[in-house]
């Protein structure tokens, strides 16, 4: 009321018009001054609102490469690391954008540089970690260590970057503050101008529209980013939910309620709208876990299954963990994934290894009856017809001599055949325990056990130098006794048997079915012999179970001994191959690796 009466008098609005008239100018200026500070403000705070926001893409990144490595340990699966894993492509580029946004501060470089470095360190324990998941000879104790390692350096390095972006939160904070006074303060001076002059309204008014597309654009951005992190998560299968501890209100994401088969917003974000998807076996479980961690706070790490209105069950990988918003409240952030197929092909694994694990059981007794029940029966036989030989041999027909002989010829084959059965079993079956084998020292051990074949078939053999290398010694003698009575064998009738062993170079393009084999990599052991040899065509066949060439029947022989050699040189990770002619003689090339 004192206002309006001062407003009415006449006095009073001639001095208030000859001071507006003479600070109109001031006014101007003040203005003027005023929209380059809302300027400064703008820029300032969508400069940390696009340095918090890169922050976030790299810890998303980082997620996305943790979960691609989980699935590939889970599954085996390459299909998790065969395109963009482990490139560091994006990564780059977000950090060259928060450099450039962070270029006048110089705490924050120092952030970012010691944030570039932890990235670095975090993608060498990703290829450690993905390198001990592929070894050969997997250690569970170092890879769970370093699964340990990993976890507890994500989590640090995590919690440097929600303190950078917690600091570019406070400092959004401070810039809303003076933002918001510069813009009362210019709201003011607005209106004064307003009032005294049109070129202020005219100023006002373009400002304005400038700050309106401005808005326009960032809110085109956001819709934008919006949209690329939703198909995001249709593509790798997730979906992410949050809850704020302090108002309890949750928030799920498109793709969450795509997981349960549902579309986007079907029902209101509530724990309990949730519970009629989560299979009975699993709702105490993961209701009671969920919300313990909601009192301590601790992350929750849970698989269980969602049951959707059609019947069909999903299953699912939970995570979720704790961190601060902008406004000091308690935020649990959760992803869900869907491995249903991942899961899918571990039941099927594990009913394999079931599987293998009875068959395993099947050999071990066909091994037993191999070694102890069959073998009786032959010895029994070999034994009366022996003593039948030398007891009634002058009472026995010409014709009975035959059968006899043909009788123990034939028990003799059997017994050769289930000796022969019982150490082709043993290269499958038995114990693969690597150790230092000097191979000189096999083969001495190996011609000493055949020396009674050797000087009945006055057979000459030169041994070189020959490595160590890691092997199974049992199964090493096994493959040079079954190569060289190989040799001795198969010799001709006319000439004593030449047989030679040694190492050789590997050549620069020695393949082995399209692979290239290289020196660095395997001794290459070469055994030759002067013996009947036969056709190259048979080469792949002489290496097959049961599998004897066409040769004179003076020959004996149960098709296994060079199986046998086989299994051996792959149960070493080698490869063995030969090269024959006929009446020229037989060589055999044996690869061992030079590290297992």
């Amino acid at each position: 009321m004192k206002l309006k009466k001062l407003y009415k008098n006449t006095q009073i609005f001639k001095i208030a018009l000859g001071i507006a008239i003479v600070v109109v100018g001031y006014i101007a200026s003040v203005f003027y001054t005023q929209m380059r500070g809302l300027d400064s403000s703008v820029d300032l705070i969508t400069n940390s609102t696009e340095t918090q926001l890169e922050l976030e893409k790299i810890l998303s990144t980082i997620s996305m490469y943790e979960s691609n490595l989980r699935g590939y340990i889970i599954t085996k699966d390459e299909s998790y690391i065969k395109n963009r894993f482990l490139r560091r492509g994006e990564i780059d580029q977000n950090i060259l954008k928060i450099k450039e946004l962070v270029a006048s501060n110089p705490n924050r470089v120092k952030d970012i540089e010691r944030l570039n470095k932890l990235i670095d360190h975090r993608f060498d324990l990703f290829r450690e970690t993905l390198l001990l998941s592929k070894s050969k000879y997997f250690d569970s104790v170092i890879f769970n260590k370093k699964l340990q390692e990993s976890n507890s350096f994500t989590e640090s390095m995590k919690t440097f970057v929600y303190k950078t972006i917690n600091a570019e939160g406070d400092k959004i904070k401070v810039h809303n503050v003076n933002h918001q006074f510069e813009l009362e303060d210019s709201i003011i001076s607005a209106f004064l101008l307003v009032i005294l002059t049109l070129l202020i309204l005219l100023l006002s008014f373009n400002k304005t529209n400038v700050d309106v597309v401005e808005l326009k654009k960032a809110n085109d951005e956001m819709k934008f980013l919006n949209l690329s992190f939703t198909n995001a998560e249709k593509i790798a299968g997730f979906g992410h939910w949050k809850i704020n501890i302090e108002t309890g209100l949750y928030t799920f994401s498109d793709n969450f309620y795509r997981l349960l088969g549902e579309e986007p917003n079907a029902f209101e974000p509530k724990l309990e709208n949730l519970n009629k998807y989560i299979h009975r076996d699993d709702l105490e479980n993961v209701i009671q876990s969920h919300k313990d961690s909601l009192i301590s706070y601790e992350p929750t790490s849970l698989t269980f299954r969602f049951v959707l209105t059609n019947g069909e069950i999903k299953y699912i990988k939970s995570v979720g963990s704790f961190t601060q918003n902008s406004k000091g409240e308690m935020i649990k952030t959760g992803v869900n994934h869907d491995i249903t197929e991942q899961y899918v092909k571990t039941l099927k694994l594990e009913e394999s290894n079931t599987e293998l694990k009875s068959i395993n059981e099947e050999l071990e007794s066909f091994n037993n009856i191999v070694s102890h029940d069959l073998q009786e029966p032959l010895h029994k036989i070999q034994m009366f017809i022996s003593r039948i030989g030398d007891n009634d041999k002058e009472t026995i027909s010409e014709q009975g001599k035959t059968y006899l002989s043909k009788i123990g010829i034939s028990a003799n084959k059997m017994q050769a055949l289930l000796i022969d059965l019982v150490n082709y079993s043993r290269t499958i079956k038995g114990d693969k325990v690597f150790e230092e084998v000097n191979l000189n020292d096999i083969v001495n051990v190996v011609i000493d056990d055949l020396s009674s074949s050797i000087d009945d078939k006055k057979a000459v053999i030169e041994v070189g130098s020959l490595p160590t290398i890691k092997g199974i010694s049992f199964q090493i003698d096994q493959l040079f006794v079954n190569l060289i009575t190989n040799s001795l064998k198969y010799s001709k009738d006319t000439i004593a048997p030449q047989i030679n062993i040694y190492i050789e170079d590997i050549g620069i393009d020695e393949f082995y079915n399209d692979k290239l084999i290289l020196d660095s990599d395997y001794h290459k052991i070469v055994i030759r012999d002067n013996g009947i040899g036969f056709k190259q065509e048979y080469a792949d066949k002489i290496f097959m179970l049961f599998q004897r060439l066409e040769t004179s029947p003076k020959y004996s022989g149960t098709g296994l001994g060079l199986a046998i050699c086989k299994k051996i040189v792959d149960n070493h990770h080698g490869y063995i191959t030969v090269q024959s002619e006929p009446n020229i003689g037989t060589t055999f090339y044996v690869f061992m690796p030079k590290e297992i």
